[in-house]
């Protein structure tokens, strides 16, 4: 009988109690004897450089249930939730070891949610021409596809309002596509939202975060694991933290006014004249915040402003980006383990679907190569945004053991 690994694709930015949660949870509903964490890289999918770098929040996860943690790449990790989603799914599903993935939904008993995702992945002809409607009417693809779901099975837009029920449903849409043996493990998300700012037992990464830009580590401890607090205070102190967004808007605007609108217009996902609204705002706006309210609309939300802006900060084009789509992650490359993930990890040499990486390296493939070269790119940039830069900790960074 094959051993029960759960696998969790997050991105802990910080790791908290609500994350905490979810692993207990899925641990006793699955009583999986290891956990395999695919987790976001430096630059994560609402658009933003996260809080610590990825071997941190890889020590976070490994100090509270998870055995092995791997990497999902920048160029995958800082994109919308079709990317993001597959990546995460695919890399479980390349160890060879996963057999059950669990996430966080708002609604775990919708009734037609096998229905909804046939639906997302056959595109039927009615659904394309709803959906078609409500893009030529200026809403955004999320809001759209929501609205035309809607029409079809009532219910399914409001099912899709919500962030963990996009990413859920993302996930199963990937392990119907792929036809993977993977099992779904949903798990009713508990707390706050994920842009509720206040802070509570299950507080909100979001809310954590602020607080910590806004009143200092130490307002933080009661809603984080002792363990997440220590390292994030430790990061705080040398220097190690990505919370400065008045730095991020300097280099940002920097990399922006460096351009044309044409050439903009050449970075991964920038299309539709935003390039346009993307140069006006970089010449007026004062903060970060003004500059991603002067370019969001219905159309184009805040998160994908903010992603248009990282992937013009990182350089990533359109070529790769079709690529991103076309062939999804070339590598597992391992960011920490326990002594569970070490055994793990031998059974994997052989079970594996993909070649696993522990260090940076250079890959034979073009498309390999590419994508390490981007996630270079990025932890390069994301140490430009601490007062304490590592130059080069990309290429010496072992993963870490505990």
């Amino acid at each position: 009988m094959k051993e029960t690994v759960l696998g969790i694709i997050a991105e802990y930015n910080p790791f908290h109690n609500g994350h905490l949660y979810h692993i207990n949870k899925a641990l006793e509903i699955t009583k999986a004897s290891c956990v395999v964490v695919s987790l976001s890289s430096n630059f994560v999918q609402r658009g933003k450089p996260s809080i610590v770098d990825k071997w941190e929040r890889a020590k976070m996860a490994l100090t509270q249930g998870a055995n092995l943690v791997i990497e999902i790449p920048s160029a995958f990790s800082c994109h919308n939730a079709g990317i993001f989603c597959s990546a995460g799914v695919d890399l479980l599903a390349g160890t060879g070891m996963v057999t059950h993935i669990s996430f966080g939904m708002e609604e775990t008993s919708f009734h037609s949610l096998k229905g909804t995702i046939d639906i997302l992945i056959e595109e039927p002809l009615s659904f394309k021409k709803k959906l078609r409607n409500y893009l030529n009417k200026g809403y955004s693809f999320a809001e759209a596809r929501s609205r035309a779901l809607d029409e079809l099975i009532p219910g399914a837009g409001g099912l899709l309002s919500c962030s963990n029920n996009i990413l859920a449903v993302g996930y199963m849409m990937r392990i119907a596509q792929k036809k993977y043996p993977l099992i779904p493990v949903p798990v009713k998300r508990i707390g706050k939202g994920y842009l509720d700012e206040a802070l509570s037992d299950i507080a909100s990464a979001t809310a954590i975060r602020e607080a910590i830009r806004a009143k200092g580590i130490e307002e933080i401890l009661p809603f984080v694991p002792n363990e997440t607090f220590s390292i994030l205070k430790k990061a705080t102190k040398e220097g190690r933290c990505a919370i400065n967004d008045d730095l991020l808007f300097k280099v940002v605007v920097t990399s922006c006014l460096r351009d044309s609108p044409g050439k903009l217009a050449n970075y991964a996902e920038v299309s539709e004249g935003i390039e346009n609204r993307i140069i006006k705002a970089v010449k007026e706006a004062h903060s970060w915040q003004e500059l991603i309210d002067m370019i969001a609309t219905k159309r184009y939300p805040k998160s994908r402003v903010q992603r248009h802006l990282m992937h013009i900060l990182l350089s990533y084009d359109h070529w790769t980006n079709k690529a991103v789509q076309r062939l999804s992650v070339p590598y597992i490359r391992i960011l920490g383990f326990d002594d569970k993930g070490r055994r793990l990890l031998k059974k994997m040499k052989t079970e594996a679907k993909l070649p696993v990486l522990s260090r940076f390296k250079t890959l034979p493939s073009p498309y390999g190569e590419t994508i390490m070269a981007l996630e270079y790119r990025a932890s390069e940039l994301w140490e430009m945004l601490c007062s304490n830069p590592q130059r080069r900790k990309e290429i010496r960074q072992k993963p870490v053991v505990t």
